[in-house]
């Protein structure tokens, strides 16, 4: 996966109604004057088109900014490099310690997520897959002191199941940020919420604090397999209504 690239479903409805409002707008994409009453009503109804999508991202369901637990919707294909991962690297994608669905978050454990996300996050370079390997869409573990989104959010998880944690708990989860680009975080399923360990930021958020539109993740039951995420809406979590808390104040 590249962490700035992360093609879905909603990202080509945004891109085809965009493409409609520009051309419905733009007299250059027909030039007949008969016509620019049809080009109007057509604006009309594109903007009308983009006013559903985002009045339906607030609809109960959704994301709320004190929404603690995301929900799952069914079965997801895992990303294909997450496949060629586990083949070359079995024993990162078996199930550690016994299934566990919620981790009871004591001080403890909240120091552990705070200890693991920072060291991480210092001591790892971000680098393409590209520009590190040569090629895109590589998931590893770094060794090198280099990596990209996923490859955090692997070495977080494999720390974490170090230290005690179970891997049911641990879920690398492939996101949209709120400027489009695709990214991977790892999600940790706790007493408290739903906590994202993220390259990008030195603190933990609830997962529907942090802006981003949440797509899959691995699932509790089986680390091969993934689920869809059902509420995860960039515009639906409210961020700028509620400030952001680090785990150390919003768990307690």
């Amino acid at each position: 996966m590249d962490c700035g690239d992360v093609e879905t479903t909603h990202h080509r409805i945004a891109l085809f109604l965009n493409q409609r409002l520009a051309c419905f707008t733009d007299i250059s994409c027909d030039p007949t004057s008969w016509q620019r009453w049809i080009m109007m009503i057509g604006a009309s109804v594109a903007r009308l088109a983009v006013g559903v999508a985002l009045f339906a991202s607030w609809q109960p369901g959704h994301a709320r900014a004190d929404q603690l637990a995301a929900v799952m919707r069914g079965r997801a294909s895992p990303p294909a490099a997450f496949v060629n991962f586990c083949g070359k690297h079995p024993s990162e994608c078996r199930q550690s310690g016994a299934l566990t669905r919620i981790a009871s978050l004591s001080p403890e454990r909240q120091r552990d997520l705070d200890e693991v996300n920072a060291q991480v996050n210092a001591t790892i370079t971000e680098m393409s897959d590209m520009d590190h390997f040569g090629r895109e869409d590589v998931w590893s573990i770094p060794t090198d002191g280099r990596g990209d989104c996923e490859d955090f959010a692997l070495l977080k998880r494999k720390l974490l199941i170090q230290r005690g944690w179970a891997s049911s708990t641990l879920l690398i989860t492939v996101v949209g940020t709120p400027s489009g680009e695709g990214h991977a975080v790892l999600t940790v399923v706790t007493s408290s919420g739903d906590f994202v360990l993220d390259n990008k930021t030195s603190r933990i958020l609830l997962w529907s604090q942090t802006g981003y539109l949440f797509f899959t993740r691995m699932s509790q039951a089986n680390p091969r397999a993934w689920e869809s995420i059902d509420g995860g809406s960039i515009r639906a979590t409210a961020a700028t209504r509620h400030a952001f808390q680090p785990l150390s104040s919003a768990s307690r």
